[in-house]
């Protein structure tokens, strides 16, 4: 990865609110996942895109330590 590309999960604030709402998506539905990422401001397009395509969701951080 090149220098000037982030990292998709460097943001951990907007990681761990993803990851909050896929634990509302499982047990309360999209509605309020969807809600909850709009409230806490994960951009919609993220939102969209990982409330309508669960075989995508990660399973993990699978960010590379530091060497």
């Amino acid at each position: 990865m090149s220098g000037n590309q982030a990292d998709p999960r460097a943001d951990s604030y907007t990681a761990a609110r993803v990851n909050d709402a896929l634990t509302i998506l499982r047990t309360n539905g999209m509605p309020p996942a969807l809600e909850f990422m709009q409230l806490v401001g994960v951009p919609r397009s993220v939102a969209m895109r990982v409330l309508s395509l669960p075989e995508q969701q990660r399973r993990g951080d699978r960010r590379r330590l530091p060497r």
